[in-house]
């Protein structure tokens, strides 16, 4: 049992408080906040992402994230935002995280890919893109990763590294 006398903890059952965060509970959940608050705040960073206001939209996308680590859409919002700050590493992380909460939707492993490109990470480009094309049951996702595979396999063969396909290739 908790100490009562928690400062700024008035009127919180903390027992339940900590029975509720062991089980996983969001901010969202814990604030009451209804899933038409987060659709709304989720539009807004939306419009502010295609209207190219990303700080705005990171912001939110940010809030939405922290008060609903679950929702995957989120975290592909953060990322989508560094991917075009050119955050790259930062961007694959976030996308890393939306794949794993959504495992069937192979957008973020495609963006993974593009990131891991322009970071020169081809070998690890190679190996998203390679998972989307066998993996993915949406076509337009499918063919563009192809495209990308064959002007990778094109220009750098089957290397097994980054640092093999320098190697060969130089600072073409």
């Amino acid at each position: 049992m908790i100490n009562d006398d928690n400062a700024g903890l008035s009127g919180v059952d903390v027992d339940e408080l900590i029975k509720a965060i062991h089980g996983g509970a969001t901010l969202k959940t814990l604030n009451g906040i209804s899933d038409e608050v987060m659709d709304e705040l989720h539009n807004m960073a939306y419009a502010f992402y295609q209207n190219e206001k990303l700080d705005e939209a990171i912001a939110l996308y940010r809030f939405l994230y922290i008060y609903d680590f679950y929702n995957a859409e989120y975290a592909m919002g953060i990322g989508a935002i560094l991917q075009l700050k050119k955050q790259y590493d930062k961007a694959i992380d976030f996308y890393a995280l939306a794949y794993a909460l959504s495992r069937h939707d192979y957008r973020p492993m495609f963006y993974a890919g593009e990131c891991n490109l322009m970071l020169g990470k081809l070998i690890q480009a190679k190996e998203c893109f390679k998972i989307v094309k066998e993996e993915s049951d949406e076509k337009s996702l499918t063919d563009k990763a192809e495209i990308y595979l064959n002007v990778i396999n094109e220009r750098c063969g089957d290397f097994k590294s980054d640092e093999e396909m320098k190697n060969v290739h130089g600072n073409e």
